[in-house]
This record gives structure tokens, sequence and C-alpha cells, in this order.
């Protein structure tokens, strides 16, 4: 006889977030994202994990080695590259919840829409949160045809 069991150890949740005001006009380029320059930047029950939320703002890595040419999170801390408002490539449009922790990941990264500035993320010394009016005047100059609302 089939038995079921309740765990009710509490869970962190977390879903895709949401950054597009419009979706129409919206265009991509492919990126492949850095798993080894990608910060642990959420915790989920209990765990520091690698998740990209989409909305993220991305900028390409110039450091010369391995990953040099790949993107990851903009960071103003950051010594990569990554740090330098030119070298911003747009907004993460796909959600990556696990893959990072295990190698790099291809995504989509929106480089033309209409965004809502308040639901894009940033990265302050690796730790996630809202993009700053810094950061969004970064991306307005590095990558004019991203619209903020």
């Amino acid at each position: 006889m089939a038995t079921f069991s309740v765990d009710n150890t509490a869970r962190t949740p977390f879903g895709k977030n949401a950054f597009l005001r419009s979706t129409q006009d919206v265009k991509t380029e492919s990126y492949t994202v850095s798993a080894a320059n990608f910060p642990a930047n959420v915790t989920v029950d209990g765990e520091a994990k690698k998740v990209l939320q989409p909305g993220t703002v991305m900028a390409t890595i110039t450091a010369v080695g391995a990953e040099q040419g790949k993107i990851g999170p903009f960071d103003a801390a950051a010594t990569d590259g990554r740090q330098t408002g030119a070298n911003i490539v747009g907004l993460a449009e796909t959600f990556v919840p696990w893959q990072l922790a295990e190698r790099d990941v291809d995504i989509a990264v929106v480089y033309e829409c209409t965004a809502v500035a308040a639901w894009c993320l940033h990265h302050d010394t690796d730790v996630q949160e809202a993009m700053d009016g810094t950061t969004q005047t970064a991306v307005e100059t590095a990558v004019p045809t991203i619209n903020f609302k």
C-alpha cells in the first residue's frame, strides 16, 4: 500500500523574475555565462546557490584567461572587466536556477526592449540586489536600445 509522508521542513521559495514592460520588439543575443565567475548569490533552504534571474545586468569578462569573452553579472566590485560600464551587454532573459553550479551556460541576453528599472537586478560585491541608479545609467549608456520605464 502507498504511503504519504509530509515533510514539514520550511522551504525558501524562489521563482523567475519578470522585468519586461512589454514583450513586443524584444531582441536578444546568445552569450555564454562563466560559472567560475558567477557568485553564489541566493540562499535557498540555508544553502548558497548560483541562480541567474532574468533582468540581471550582464557584462563581458575582459581579464586574460580561460573565462575571457564570456559574461557574468555586472558588479562594480569585480576585477575581471564586469565592473566596467562599457562592457555591459544587456539584461539576462534566461532563468538559470541551478546549472551554473555545474557548468557554463548559454543564455539569451536582451539588448533591445522596454524594461521596468525597479524589476532589474545587479550584483554588489557578489550580492544580488535591485538595480540602482548608477547601474541604470551605465546600462543606458552601454546599450542605448534598452529603455527603462
